[in-house]
């Protein structure tokens, strides 16, 4: 399962964006097939982003997926972090 989601992420790379209630940006990783795989952000509502910036949820089944977004540089990392839960998250920007 994790080589073929690691597959699907090399060949298309696809990303689709969408707002939380707070207004903030969601971001979702999908397949070839228009399927999502993943959803990579996190609402939180006290922090404040920038339009092209959210909260990378890095962690769980998310681990090698993100990996990819970085070695691709569809994502950027910043240098800001949130706490939430007991996870430190990185703040991202998202190029496209």
């Amino acid at each position: 399962m994790k080589d073929m989601i690691n597959t699907q992420i090399t060949i298309k790379r696809k990303l689709k964006k969408k707002q939380y209630p707070n207004g903030q940006l969601a971001v979702f990783v999908y397949n070839d097939y228009s399927e999502p795989l993943a959803e990579i952000s996190i609402m939180n509502n006290s922090v404040e982003l920038a339009l092209d910036e959210f909260i990378l949820k890095d962690y769980a089944e998310n681990t090698q997926i993100v990996q990819k977004l970085f070695e691709s540089e569809l994502i950027i990392p910043t240098d800001r972090f949130i706490i939430i839960g007991s996870h430190l998250c990185l703040i991202c920007q998202i190029k496209f």
